[in-house]
């Protein structure tokens, strides 16, 4: 699945964001609830994955 990230500027100088939207049906698979949406995120600099899982 390739995604392109949304990026807004820096308000105040402050910090600039990057953003991508994930598929209703991953988010699902993954158990993230509205009302329990803790996860992880790692960077894997070797393979230069992100790896998401559920907190």
């Amino acid at each position: 699945m390739e995604k392109r990230l949304s990026y807004r500027k820096a308000k105040k100088g402050i910090a600039e964001q990057y953003n991508v939207s994930i598929n209703q049906d991953i988010i699902k698979s993954l158990g993230i609830t509205p009302n329990d949406r803790k996860i992880q995120m790692f960077y894997d600099r070797t393979s230069k994955r992100l790896i998401i899982r559920k907190a």
